[in-house]
């Protein structure tokens, strides 16, 4: 019964193509070696060098037999056993010459698609990031990046440092040896190119599968380790260890598929190796028996040249291997590099300041194009105007917020800010007029006074004071270590309303035009209301502001109010005009506000 790779399993990630070896892929992975061109050049000098001293020691060793041996001459032997070993030692030199270089470059290389895969994920639309998967990302980003490197240390380099020796031996081999033996030697090779290529063939789609099971393995760990509380709390640790053990299983058997090619390839190199040398030994030494030309020095050094021919062709099983996950790897990196998935910044305004001014203009939008969340949407803000916008869950607030900072791009009509639209400012030049601060705080693993700067260089001092204005030194003061106290990821060591307080510090700092609060204040404890209502007087003072919020005393402030309901605004007016009204927002305010009026 012939021999039958394990099934495959469905492919769960990004396709890439078939091709064994992609020679454009290679190209462009090349243009990222012009900056390290010595490296680059100086190892594969090396690799020449190294193909150079290895072929000279079967020379010198026939060399050695046939004058020192056979005609016995220990001085002789002596000399050229010294100067073998010398070549020994160059070898080494340069083998730890030549790893040194190919690893500097590829690390150097690395970093700078790392950067520039990072710099381009930065710059990427929220819309990207709701439908990828972190997990997915992160395997790019790091493992599949980490793979490329290992195409210059121990692939392509080494690979061609490989084969220049085998042409090196080869040539030697016809130019010192009886070509009668070194074509029978050679008489393996059609069969060992058939299985090469099978092998490359093969094992390039078990490579895929490797890095399809590896993304969908680091996904869902990403996952599932943020939201450890939820399988705490709904006792799904059994539930969920059974689908961590199927996706690992998965990701076992891509790697035992490409095992399985690996284990046939090798041994039929070995026994292709030992065919070539068995013909030789035969037929060399019927030759000699029978009086030819072939020597006893010519059969060791032709057999020690086989072994030195095979080792490299065995060696390339390795080579090929990690030249194949590299190319595998750097083609789905480049498929991420390539993506337009950046909101279109052609803008170049870039004022110093500006009034706040914001207008919406018969937009309409969707998340998916084809199914619109805003319906001709259209309202303004005057300068320092309080707004706040209410309406059932899904009926648009929130997307208007992501609309002004201009995350997604609108399909229809037109959002401005003091009379110019949107698109003329530069996306930097937009934001760093704009403060958002979110129901669902992010924090970062860092200080305190590192999540309010955000990379920003304000002194110690006006944060200081920013927290005194605002009311939050008490807060800062009494957390261990005070501006110094680290936060671990995502804020996990602060309570919700906690993180809603620095996120108003962190808003506050920037002094922003236009503040946009997020339902900031609907999940708040008590004793971090007080401080939140003294926070939101003073950041909305005097400044343009939108409020999403289910907190009575927010809303009953705002100077007007949006009721929204499916995508558009059906009411607006003041609190009082609305309760008038008797429409959608009295009815509102009944089912959650009345039960709060004091």
């Amino acid at each position: 019964m012939a021999l039958k790779p394990p099934k495959k399993a469905k492919d769960t990630s990004n396709s890439v193509s078939g091709k064994a070896f992609d020679r454009q892929l290679l190209k462009r992975l090349m243009r990222h070696t012009r900056p390290y061109g010595t490296l680059f050049w100086g190892g594969i000098a090396l690799t020449i060098l190294l193909g150079a001293v290895g072929t000279s020691r079967p020379i010198l060793i026939k060399y050695t037999i046939e004058e020192f041996v056979v005609k016995p001459n220990p001085q002789g032997l002596l000399n050229y056993t010294l100067l073998m070993v010398a070549l020994l030692l160059l070898e080494s030199l340069f083998q730890f010459a030549f790893s040194y270089t190919a690893n500097t470059l590829g690390q150097n290389v690395i970093r700078d698609i790392r950067s520039h895969l990072f710099a381009r994920l930065v710059r990427f639309r929220m819309g990207f990031f709701d439908k990828t998967p972190i997990g997915t990302l992160v395997t790019r980003a790091i493992s599949d990046i980490e793979a490329i490197a290992n195409i210059f240390s121990e692939g392509l380099l080494v690979i061609f440092g490989d084969l220049f020796k085998i042409a090196v031996m080869v040539g030697a081999m016809f130019f010192f040896f009886d070509a009668r033996l070194v074509l029978i030697s050679l008489s393996v090779v059609p069969l060992l190119y058939i299985a090469t290529r099978w092998f490359q063939v093969s094992i390039k789609d078990s490579f895929q599968d490797v890095r399809n099971e590896v993304a969908r393995l680091n996904t869902f760990v990403q996952e599932h380790l943020s939201g450890m509380s939820v399988v705490h709390l709904f006792n799904r640790e059994k539930v969920e260890m059974d689908a961590f053990k199927s996706i690992n299983r998965d990701h076992r058997d891509a790697n035992i598929r490409s095992i399985w090619y690996f284990s046939i390839f090798l041994p039929i190199i070995e026994v292709l190796s030992a065919v070539s040398i068995g013909l030789v030994v035969w037929f060399g030494g019927l030759w000699a028996a029978a009086g030819d030309s072939v020597t006893f020095g010519d059969l060791t050094a032709l057999i020690i040249f086989i072994n030195m021919l095979f080792r490299p062709l065995r060696q390339l099983a390795d080579r090929f291997n990690t030249l194949q996950m590299g190319m595998v790897a750097s083609e789905r990196v480049f498929k991420l590099l390539d993506l337009e998935e950046r909101i279109e910044d052609q803008g170049t305004l870039d004022p110093a300041s500006i009034r706040g001014e914001i207008g919406f203009d018969k937009v309409v939008f969707g998340y998916d194009p084809e199914h619109p969340v805003l319906h001709g949407v259209s309202f303004s803000v005057r300068q320092g105007e309080n707004i706040a916008i209410v309406g059932a869950t899904g009926a648009g607030k929130s997307t208007i917020i992501q609309l002004i900072g201009r995350f997604y791009p609108i399909q229809q009509g037109q959002i401005t800010l003091d009379g110019v639209p949107l698109e003329q400012y530069s996306l930097s030049g937009l934001r760093r007029h704009l403060a958002v601060v979110q129901q669902d705080v992010f924090l970062f693993s860092d200080s305190i006074a590192a999540n309010v700067r955000l990379g920003a260089d304000w002194p110690m001092e006006e944060l200081e004071k920013a927290a005194e204005l605002i009311g939050l030194s008490d807060f800062i003061a009494e957390l261990p270590g005070g501006w110094d106290y680290n936060v671990r990821e995502r804020g996990g060591m602060l309570s919700s309303g906690q993180r809603q307080l620095l996120a108003f510090l962190r808003a506050y700092v920037r002094n922003p035009a236009v503040l946009i609060l997020d339902e900031a204040t609907s999940s708040v404890d008590t004793h971090t209301e007080h401080y939140i209502q003294v926070a939101t007087e003073r950041l909305t003072q005097g400044r343009t502001s939108i409020v999403i919020a289910h907190r009575l005393a927010t809303i009953r402030k705002a100077d007007r109010i949006l009721v929204m309901d499916q995508g558009r605004i059906v009411e607006e007016g003041t609190h009082e005009e609305l309760l008038e009204r008797n429409g959608m927002y009295r009815n509102l305010y009944e089912m959650q506000f009345a039960k709060q009026e004091v």
